[in-house]
């Protein structure tokens, strides 16, 4: 009866553990943080340019060689919380997530996407690991197709024939 409790115990250990050595690696090529998900810290607004932040690094991850995101963490690895966004709870921030994927990346996707919340010194962060999908991927953005992949510690947006050259070189024939 006692064991799953040791066991949970013992996974959020391992989680967090984990979660500080992606901290003190610090940002590369498949490792991001996000201050929040959705709201603008500088004016204190939702904003859907910080949801398209997030969303073009999970396309970048997918279309290239996978990654992990952590939201809730500033740009120098100091943990800020999930708090800011302003959701009542973390099942709700969950579902605001997962139809935000299923909206803008789509919903074939959500099985190369997984996330956990972890908590650490009374704050949570979302942690986000992307596999790398064996199709192209296109984020979904005001009636727009966008491509993006890593490069470096970044997402770079491709157009034109370097996004076909890419997708020709980088997926398998369908």
């Amino acid at each position: 009866k006692y064991s799953n409790l040791f066991k949970s115990h013992e996974l959020n250990q391992i989680s967090n553990n984990n979660v500080l050595e992606l901290l003190k690696k610090g940002e590369s090529f498949d490792l991001e943080f996000k201050s929040t998900l959705r709201k603008n810290l500088h004016t204190n607004e939702h904003d859907k340019k910080i949801e398209h932040s997030v969303l073009k690094t999970l396309v970048a991850y997918l279309n290239s060689d996978g990654g992990t995101l952590l939201i809730g963490v500033n740009n120098n690895g100091e943990i800020l919380g999930l708090e800011q966004d302003g959701f009542p709870d973390n099942d709700k921030l969950n579902l605001y997530f997962t139809n935000l994927i299923k909206q803008h990346i789509g919903s074939e996707y959500l099985p190369f996407i997984k996330y956990d919340f972890i908590k650490h010194d009374g704050k949570d962060i979302l942690k986000i690991d992307c596999n790398k999908s064996h199709k192209h991927v296109f984020l979904k953005n005001e009636g727009e197709e966008e491509f993006y992949i890593r490069n470096g510690a970044s997402s770079a947006k491709l157009t034109g024939s370097a996004l076909i050259d890419y997708i020709s070189n980088k997926f398998e024939k369908i």
